[in-house]
């Protein structure tokens, strides 16, 4: 970041005053000091492994199912940040002065919605909650498909999907919901680079324009939701195997209960709930890109995971198709190349 003979002046403590307050709020209180989640790194092939039930209602919705991030598998999502965090700052507190220190390093991850989101197009202070979908990048996974795994069959299925397949914007404007992606990260060292990288930014700010009331309170503001987000894409070490690529769905509370897509002149609403385990647990159905279209590009392959009677699977999910009101034509289905013994 530059400086001009202005910033000297602030650094030096000189100007402090209200034409300090002025600078601080032309330059940047209209800025965002962070960089956009809006972004997909998630290049390659992304696979989505679900069960018979779970297939049955992709294929009739053309939707995916994200999952309230209060809901997920692992108890530790969201909350596994706070580690790193706790990590960080006994290992870089030294670097910062004591006046920054005091603005971030007591900042944690405490719940699953936050405010102050960039949403689509406007920035929000209304609180969103976050639906997560999960992708892998290996198709023919046994770890994976040990999740469907019951009496010994392993009755999952697994969806190869187009990279556009949901990441446009456009589906962002028409269903109102913000959806971002990136790929999880397993390490510490991975982790905690990109701490610093993110820290090392405001700091930089806050250097350049101490003294601002003002800025540090959106310092505060920007970390707290950025950590929060970021949250989502931090897991355990112990889950690298699921080689997972996530896609996380922003919508603000408020609008749970409006979101719906529209699909042949017919309204469907988003916001649903299904049982697990017991539970009701929220989610929102998200349409593929071009939802609308007589023919389903968004799915490339559909892989029957190993089992007893897969041919009766395979013949089974092809009439299924057959059925369905719309064409999926240069779908493939394929069987697991993984061998299973009885």
């Amino acid at each position: 970041m530059g400086y001009d003979s202005d910033d000297r002046l602030l650094r030096s403590g000189v100007g402090i005053n209200e034409k300090h307050e002025k600078i601080v709020n032309s330059r940047l209180m209209l800025k965002s000091f962070l960089p956009s989640f809006n972004y997909d790194d998630t290049n390659g092939l992304k696979y989505h492994y679900t069960s018979p039930q779970g297939l049955k209602g992709i294929l009739s919705t053309r939707t995916l199912f994200f999952t309230d991030s209060q809901f997920l598998n692992d108890f530790r999502e969201k909350i596994n940040i706070n580690s790193e965090l706790e990590l960080f700052w006994r290992n870089n507190i030294k670097r910062y002065d004591i006046g920054f220190q005091n603005l971030l390093n007591r900042i944690r991850v405490t719940n699953y919605e936050d405010s102050g989101f960039s949403y689509i197009d406007r920035s929000t202070d209304e609180l969103c909650r976050y639906f997560v979908l999960s992708l892998s990048t290996n198709g023919d996974s046994l770890s994976m498909w040990k999740y469907y795994s019951k009496a010994n069959d392993y009755d999952g299925y697994c969806l190869e999907l187009f990279n556009m397949a949901l990441s446009d914007e456009w589906i962002d404007r028409i269903t109102g919901v913000a959806v971002i992606a990136s790929q999880i990260k397993y390490y510490s060292d991975e982790k905690q680079q990109i701490l610093l990288d993110i820290i090392n930014r405001l700091y930089t700010i806050w250097k350049s324009y101490q003294f601002s009331e003002m800025l540090d309170k959106k310092i505060i503001q920007e970390f707290t939701s950025w950590i929060s987000v970021e949250a989502l894409f931090f897991k355990d070490e112990c889950f690298e195997d699921e080689r997972e690529t996530r896609y996380v769905a922003i919508v603000p509370k408020s609008e749970l209960y409006h979101l719906y897509y529209e699909y042949k002149g017919v309204k469907y609403k988003m916001y649903d709930f299904r049982i697990v385990n017991g539970a009701l647990v929220p989610f929102i159905k998200m349409p593929f890109n071009d939802w609308n279209l007589e023919e389903c590009w968004a799915i490339r392959s559909i892989r029957i995971g190993p089992s007893g009677n897969d041919r009766q699977k395979e013949a089974g999910l092809k009439q299924f198709i057959q059925s369905l009101d719309y064409k999926m034509a240069d779908c493939r289905i394929i069987q697991s190349d993984i061998p299973v013994r009885y």
